[in-house]
């Protein structure tokens, strides 16, 4: 979840300009790797600390549209947040999402694989942002879609079975596309003017 509901790429660049005093490009380096290769071990370890620190989550702000969308799709559905992560954060995050999303959101923090956790949770799909996780998904026949990012554009591109959004209002219209069920309608002059999402 960390790039599906929240601008990590913000607070890697502002870290970034922390740590290093460098402004970060997020098109050209847009995963740990290219940070690490950058910038060596010692300080993208900090960078990946003052981004992830437990801490810092209240900081965060969820994309535009992210609560509105998830709010109303629960209305008809559970939103059920699986994040790969130290079960530590827990204690940090669950208060973060139930202000954000609602206090019927549930939270699972797991350190193994999240498409064991959906098929235990009878999931119709998810929303991920690693090209990975998106691409399994969609191979064991859930919905799969993503917030576009540097990293997942290429298989979003490449597969039609991995829906891409550039944002959240654009989540109902993708769901309604796939036969799923749409609980959630555009405001008028937003997006798309006054039709349904």
């Amino acid at each position: 979840m960390d790039s599906t509901v929240w601008n990590t790429a913000a607070h890697t660049a502002a870290a970034v300009l922390e740590v290093m005093g460098e402004i970060l490009d997020p098109e050209e380096m847009h995963t740990w790797v290219h940070l690490l290769d950058a910038y060596g071990e010692a300080a993208t370890t900090e960078i990946f600390d003052r981004v992830f620190d437990p801490a810092r989550i209240r900081e965060r702000e969820p994309y535009p549209g992210a609560p509105e969308v998830l709010l109303a799709m629960q209305e008809e559905i559970d939103i059920h947040f699986v994040t790969r992560n130290d079960p530590g954060i827990r204690p940090h995050l669950e208060p973060w999402l139930k202000d954000n999303f609602g206090p019927e959101v549930g939270l699972t923090v797991t350190t193994g694989d999240k498409l064991a956790i959906l098929s235990d949770l009878d999931a119709f799909g998810l929303i991920d942002d690693r090209p990975e996780t998106l691409a399994r998904a969609a191979e064991a026949g859930l919905w799969a879609a993503t917030k576009l990012q540097p990293w997942n554009r290429d298989l979003v591109a490449a597969r039609g079975d991995v829906h891409g959004f550039s944002d959240w209002l654009e989540v109902p219209e993708l769901l309604r596309r796939e036969g799923r069920r749409n609980p959630v309608q555009r405001p008028p002059g937003g997006p798309g003017g006054p039709s349904p999402g």
